[in-house]
């Protein structure tokens, strides 16, 4: 199986950075462009469901918390709708000795290179999106 691991180090502090993967609203406004016009749900909890939809594109993905361990780790499942395949990501939170946060996102159970290479470039636009969390609070 094929995996990517991608890091990033953000300018605030690991609590900030969980909300933006923990909490709906927070989750919904930078994981997907604005055009997408996207809805979200998210129940952090062990056992608990997420998912975000583009109503503009049809697009969904969705799956289940198997580890919520605040503020340091995230395990959940990823599942894109009409797709039986479902991977794994986690998402692991680390003080930056500058005081903000390293991101990693370690997504598994890619079936292909490919796959693998097409979720780390949309991985990569997400994340680059998490720089509004430098001008929130």
């Amino acid at each position: 199986m094929t995996s990517i691991e991608l890091t990033r180090t953000l300018a605030v502090d690991r609590e900030r950075v969980w909300r933006a993967f923990t909490e709906t609203d927070d989750f919904v406004s930078w994981f997907w462009p604005p055009r997408f016009e996207s809805t979200g749900r998210i129940d952090a909890t062990v056992g608990g469901a997420w998912s975000i939809a583009s109503t503009v594109t049809g697009m969904g993905v969705s799956g289940v918390f198997a580890a919520v361990d605040e503020p340091e780790r995230l395990v959940f499942t990823w599942r894109w709708d009409g797709d039986d395949e479902e991977t794994l990501v986690t998402i692991t939170l680390l003080p930056a000795t500058d005081g903000g946060t390293l991101l990693t996102v370690l997504h598994e159970r890619f079936t292909d290179d490919e796959q693998a290479r097409s979720h780390a470039e949309g991985w990569s636009d997400c994340l680059d999106r998490l720089d509004y969390l430098q001008t929130t609070v």
